[in-house]
């Protein structure tokens, strides 16, 4: 394995680790012995007994969307209080989590609210290893994890990780922009790549990406060589293409060639989704939550729908991948994690205890007792992951069928993109495409807003493309999509009826000659 230490910033390696509170850090006198039961008069660790919060329930749902299910609890609650506001009914869908436990990998309120160890609490701590090691395992072995405040905040601190001022950051051109201010913060330069926007596309534009890098010095004359790549490599966010196994086999040479680290964000590529089948659908497309049933084992699943990470292909210690609880469990608890070669992983910890300190320890608490407790562990966390795919391949399927069906499409002005995993379809304005040589470069953008009023005019918001560039310029050629998300509507209805409003809505605007 090649020095992982090379890959390192100057600003993280430069950092060390203390607390005034620790015990001295020179060797004990001569004869020295340790008490077995010291008391603690140093950290300043409320004891628990001053914790308000005597105890908490969690109630839980079967699978997603049961409170609207025909069968469900259609108020939202799998339980609610007897008439004398105190005491709940017993419920089989909840967990305990009370001040003290002895449940082993259980977590308590005398750790969940107390300060907590900067990598994460051991119990979730080593369930991310567990389960990385099941899905995705590193082809080396000196690799861990860390925990973080949701992939937001694991991004910036692998930015800090690796990223000296002025060097280069490579990015898909459409992207999730606000990597593109992590990058800033630490005095990087972000550099965008073309993607591919052609229906089976990997993306990332391969060609273009290995022809700029072999000619570096010619394109960008007074920027160092690459230091790294960032990529959304399944379910892109914002166009929702997947990289096969095949393509990133080809991207992590490119990476061993030019000696660069990959930055995989991977906060959706669990929610793996099957190709759209039209003949699921009739005349009445609405499906009870109940009714959409998981039809995967997870073997199956693990083995013949999951896409395989750059850290499945990393001998050298280059990949760091960067994962999230938002789109599994929920976005508030703001709690993910980060994969990566220890050496990287320990200077992560390093800037955490200059910055947030780590995770909410009650968010750690409640993901870690659901997942342990309730579910039964590492199967019973992929079988939810398993239900989610099926409401979420529901979900994509309604609103590409709502797409299809609409005038707009039958005469060819838009177009849609099938995505592979996530939760974004790329929705085309093919009449506003410069390659058809209808419309100049330039007008793309000013058109495309003017679009976007008429889109909102109808009762939908959707996001354009160019506003998740790197460079506007750069892209103005490949600006005429909008991103979808099927993630934040309530039901089958709003989901067929925001199709039916985004379609009229072009339909209109190319009516009237592209205008308002």
């Amino acid at each position: 394995m090649s020095d992982v230490t090379q890959f390192i910033s100057k600003r993280a390696q430069s950092r060390t680790s203390s607390h005034f509170a620790n015990v001295p850090s020179d060797k004990p006198p001569a004869g020295f012995k340790p008490h077995p039961k010291p008391l603690l008069l140093s950290y300043g660790t409320p004891n628990d007994g001053f914790f308000p919060i005597d105890s908490i329930d969690v109630n839980l749902v079967n699978f997603p969307f049961e409170h609207q299910s025909k069968g469900g609890h259609l108020n939202g609650s799998a339980s609610e209080p007897k008439a004398n506001g105190h005491a709940k009914e017993e419920n089989s869908n909840s967990i305990h989590i009370a001040r003290h436990t002895k449940t082993p990998n259980s977590l308590d309120l005398s750790r969940g609210l107390q300060y907590g160890p900067v990598p994460g609490l051991d119990p979730l701590l080593e369930f991310t290893k567990e389960f990385i090691a099941k899905t995705h395992k590193p082809a080396y072995d000196d690799w861990t994890s860390i925990l973080s405040t949701g992939a937001s905040d694991g991004l910036n601190k692998a930015c800090d990780a690796i990223l000296d001022p002025g060097d280069v950051v490579l990015v898909e051109e459409f992207t999730f922009s606000p990597f593109l201010r992590f990058v800033n913060n630490v005095g990087g330069v972000s550099v965008p790549i073309k993607i591919d926007l052609s229906s089976d596309s990997n993306g990332l534009d391969l060609d273009y990406l290995q022809n700029l890098l072999d000619n570096w010095s010619k394109e960008y004359p007074n920027l160092p060589k690459p230091k790294a790549l960032y990529t959304i490599s399944t379910g892109q966010n914002p166009t929702g293409f997947t990289q096969t196994i095949e393509f990133r086999r080809k991207i992590y040479k490119l990476a061993e060639e030019h000696n660069f680290v990959i930055i995989e964000d991977d906060p959706y590529g669990y929610l793996t989704l099957p190709k759209y089948d039209a003949s699921r659908f009739s005349s009445n497309n609405k499906v009870d939550p109940a009714e959409l049933k998981n039809n995967l084992t997870i073997e199956d699943y693990l083995f013949n729908h999951l896409t395989p990470s750059y850290l499945e292909l990393d001998t050298t210690g280059r990949v760091i991948r960067v994962e999230t609880f938002s789109k599994l469990f929920a976005p508030g608890l703001r709690l993910g994690f980060v994969i990566a070669h220890a050496k990287v992983i320990d200077v992560i910890k390093n800037y955490a205890e200059v910055a947030n300190r780590g995770a909410s320890g009650l968010a750690q608490t409640v993901v870690n007792n659901v997942i342990r407790e309730h579910w039964g562990g590492l199967d019973g966390w992929l079988n939810w992951i398993l239900k989610m795919r099926a409401t979420y391949s529901h979900r994509k399927d309604l609103l590409l069928h709502s797409i299809y069906q609409s005038d707009a499409f039958k005469k060819g002005l838009v177009d849609v993109i099938d995505p592979k995993a996530g939760m974004f379809v790329t929705f085309k304005v093919k009449f506003l495409d410069p390659a058809q040589g209808k419309i100049a470069a330039d007008e793309v953008i000013p058109t495309m807003k003017q679009l976007l009023w008429k889109i909102i005019s109808h009762g939908v918001l959707v996001v354009p493309g160019y506003n998740m560039t790197v460079d506007q310029k750069f892209s103005l050629e490949r600006s005429n999509f909008f991103r979808l998300c099927y993630a934040p509507l309530n039901n089958d209805d709003d989901i067929i009826e925001s199709g039916k409003r985004l379609t009229d809505a072009v339909l209109e605007f190319h009516d009237k000659g592209n205008k308002f």
